[in-house]
């Protein structure tokens, strides 16, 4: 069996976009993260008022929700990475925020945590 590499690979990659003034191609500044609102503040209080860096997960979650538009989604490593939590640490805060009813979990072998947000005692579903 042989195996060939992708000469693509080693390729850098730049986002481009058209300069209008000067009509020529330029390197496009990389967009800024953000959460998707709104958020409600009392679902935000109630991840504070509980221990470790479960406020820190409940922001990752909210961040991913809003690009999963309201589905069901996967807790990812980037997210994670992003706000300083470590995975031991997000497993005990899911944990912690599912006992406080503000998320369900679908947990499955070998398989990252499925989450859905509960706002209101009630799946959020947009």
């Amino acid at each position: 069996m042989s195996t060939t590499t992708d000469p693509d690979r080693g390729v850098p990659v730049k986002r481009l976009q058209l300069d209008t003034t000067t009509g020529k191609l330029v390197e496009s500044p990389k967009a800024a993260l953000f959460l998707r609102g709104p958020i409600p503040l009392d679902w935000l209080g109630s991840a504070a008022a509980l221990p470790g860096k479960t406020l820190h997960v409940g922001i990752a979650l909210w961040w991913l929700h809003g690009m999963a538009k309201g589905k069901p989604f996967k807790l990812t490593q980037k997210a994670l990475q992003t706000l300083n939590v470590e995975r031991d640490a997000a497993s005990a805060a899911l944990v912690r925020l599912e006992d406080a009813g503000l998320i369900r979990v679908v947990r499955e072998p070998g398989q990252r945590p499925t989450v859905s947000l509960v706002v209101g005692g009630v799946r959020d579903s947009e």
